[in-house]
């Protein structure tokens, strides 16, 4: 896992580095997991926008907003958070206003004005059922987009509360399953070349009305196109 300070790609003019390490160092005394997450997700979301060809300040910014994203969760209790995501429709109210909390604690900081519409943005589904604002496909920021299918997968595989925790091969099944609904679809199939070894995908049964032997081609056919992909780009394009 990367430390702190190689994730910002601002300069470190001012007090933009301590302000980061300061709301990092809160996540961390608050919920040690929840702090984590956000280290996984800005390396998973750096990796995604690198298998997309963006530029390395396009990335730099993506993955600064991704370890930042989930700051708004500071104002959430930990009650909330170890039983997310069943909650009750009022701790789901609470729990759904920290992209704009987040947003509130760095809109006043100039150095910060590049990451804010990614914070608030990430939990906006590619369908336009997401919220804070309901964006719909390309009008949510690419790095919105890029956080939204790390966090998912991240907050799947290492939740809060263990209780909850699916295996890789199911979260990427539901990962599948959500691509033009939830997410969009191009940034899935980069996000799983990113992670995945072109040479170790496995098929995923998919929970339907088919048979076995359907659910088993289904899924697998899903995956070779994402797999034959991976084998003719193996190498990332150096953004360095």
């Amino acid at each position: 896992m990367l430390s702190i300070p190689q994730y910002l790609d601002f300069a470190y003019t001012g007090k933009t580095k301590e302000i980061c390490s300061f709301f990092l160092e809160l996540l961390q005394r608050k919920n040690e997991v929840l702090y984590l997450h956000s280290q996984q997700v800005a390396n998973y979301s750096a990796s995604v926008a690198a298998k997309l060809g963006l530029s390395r300040k396009e990335i730099g910014i993506i993955r600064t907003a991704a370890l930042m994203h989930d700051i708004g969760l500071l104002s959430v209790p930990n009650s909330i958070l170890n039983k997310f995501p069943y909650l009750s429709t009022r701790e789901l109210a609470q729990y759904k206003r920290h992209c704009i909390a987040g947003c509130s604690m760095l809109e006043n900081m100039e150095e910060f004005s590049g990451i804010i519409d990614l914070i608030r943005s990430h939990h906006e589904k590619w369908d336009g059922t997401g919220y804070p604002k309901r964006l719909k496909g390309v009008n949510i920021p690419l790095g919105a987009r890029i956080i939204a299918v790390a966090d998912y997968y991240d907050s799947v595989i290492n939740p809060c509360a263990t209780q909850w925790q699916k295996s890789h091969q199911e979260a990427l099944q539901e990962l599948l399953s959500a691509m033009g609904t939830a997410f969009d679809p191009e940034i899935v199939k980069a996000f799983i070349e990113a992670i995945v070894p072109g040479n170790t995908i496995k098929p995923i049964p998919v929970l339907n009305k088919m048979g076995p032997r359907e659910k088993t081609k289904t899924a697998a056919a899903a995956l070779s196109s994402v797999a034959t992909k991976v084998a003719e780009t193996s190498e990332i394009k150096d953004y360095e």
